[in-house]
């Protein structure tokens, strides 16, 4: 796996969490599957944290769609 930094991470978990909103149904199931994800990635930070700051920027679709180049 590459390395990513904080930002990245968290913008990619922003796409999963609206990838898990598209059905308006976000269960504590999709929260774990992209909190370890972001375990996998970022070992040494609060996933809870990074959770909700993605969760914030899937709020705000312009923000979204800049995080869209990172996973291509």
């Amino acid at each position: 796996m590459s390395k990513l930094d904080r930002e990245s991470v968290t913008g990619i978990s922003a796409l999963l969490v609206h990838a898990a909103n598209i059905d308006e149904t976000y269960t504590d199931h999709d929260k774990n599957v992209i909190k370890s994800f972001i375990k996998s990635y970022l070992q040494s930070e609060n996933v809870d944290e990074v959770l909700k700051e993605a969760e914030k920027i899937e709020n705000n679709s312009n923000q979204l769609l800049h995080f869209t180049n990172i996973v291509k």
